[in-house]
């Protein structure tokens, strides 16, 4: 992905803006608290202080009684292989100093400079041995599951058929903050709930990628998308081809769910293109569009851009027919 004079200008504005010290998000770290408790009591009672995560995360079903919980949890905080991918956790996201704060940090103040009435959420870290999911973002509550982002190196790494190797990948320190800021453009993303055409799922997702570049203004494009540098470079050079393939087969206004699935959702690579386009293509092309349509803007406006719902008169707008930058 690359950027031209007027997208690039939007960013820039903000990172001039946020060039300035930027204060660290804290960060909750229930981790720490958790594996501090070592009894089924001290457990029950890490369990009654912190009831949303127990609601949210640890217990979302209800039918699971709060003793096999305690029970389960009192089995892993004294499990000593677990406890090595604890202080695995400990070594990569340490508590002080800590570089996802301060991504964090900057991503919350540059969304509060556009939006003034965005309260930064509570941002809540825990490890578990993978028992909830990796992430959970609301509005008032982001919860972090660290075991899951200690990286290539860690002790044990999530298992099973939905972490393949490309997802896997993933997992690593520097795809915590962007994920959750682009989980956070939901909010401000608003769409024509009535357009349910391909274009306006790849629409959705390039304002989402735009919203997160501009409020982290230095993050790499590979750490947002979740592609590889290669894939990247490899998909921009070859992005005519690509679009070729979405003009020829009539896809921008194709509504039909499975049809979409194959180029919007996760998938190792698109079948349909070539064995090395990359899955969620669709997702990749709908941020060139919304850059490009970005960079035509005179005075470009995240805002206006968040609110704009007609998928096809930006499209329009955008001029983007599978070329390169100028």
């Amino acid at each position: 992905m690359r950027f031209s004079a007027a997208l690039c200008g939007l960013f820039t504005i903000l990172l001039l803006n946020s060039c300035a010290k930027t204060d660290e998000v804290p960060l909750d770290r229930l981790d720490q608290a958790l594996f501090a408790a070592k009894s089924p009591d001290q457990i029950r009672e890490f369990l009654s202080k912190n009831p949303t995560l127990t609601e949210l995360y640890l217990r979302p079903d209800p039918t699971v009684s709060m003793d096999s919980l305690v029970a389960d949890l009192h089995h892993r905080v004294n499990d000593p292989e677990l406890n090595v991918l604890y202080e695995q956790v400990q070594d990569e996201f340490p508590a002080k100093g800590n570089l996802l704060a301060r991504q964090l940090g900057e991503a919350f103040a540059n969304i509060q400079k556009t939006y003034p009435d965005f309260k930064a959420p509570r941002v809540v870290t825990i490890a578990t041995g993978f028992m909830g999911p990796d992430l959970l973002v609301t509005d008032s509550l982001v919860v972090i599951g660290l075991d899951y982002f200690v990286g290539p190196k860690a002790k044990y790494r999530p298992r099973g058929p939905e972490f393949p190797q490309y997802i896997l990948r993933r997992y690593a320190p520097g795809y915590v903050a962007p994920s959750i800021v682009f989980s956070l453009a939901d909010r401000y993303n608003i769409s024509d709930k009535g357009d349910q055409t391909m274009l306006a799922d790849m629409v959705y997702y390039g304002k989402g990628y735009v919203f997160a570049k501009t409020m982290m203004p230095e993050i790499a494009d590979s750490l947002l998308i979740g592609y590889s540098d290669t894939q990247l470079t490899e998909t921009y050079n070859a992005q005519d081809m690509v679009w070729a393939h979405f003009i020829d087969n009539q896809l921008l206004y194709e509504a039909r769910p499975d049809v979409k699935a194959r180029y919007m959702n996760e998938r190792p690579f698109t079948s349909e293109i070539g064995s090395r386009c990359p899955g969620a293509i669709g997702r990749w092309v709908g941020w060139r569009i919304v850059g490009r349509y970005v960079d035509k803007q005179t005075s470009p406006d995240i805002k206006a851009l968040m609110a704009e719902t007609d998928a096809k008169k930006l499209f329009q707008a955008s001029g983007y027919k599978g070329q390169k930058d100028e």
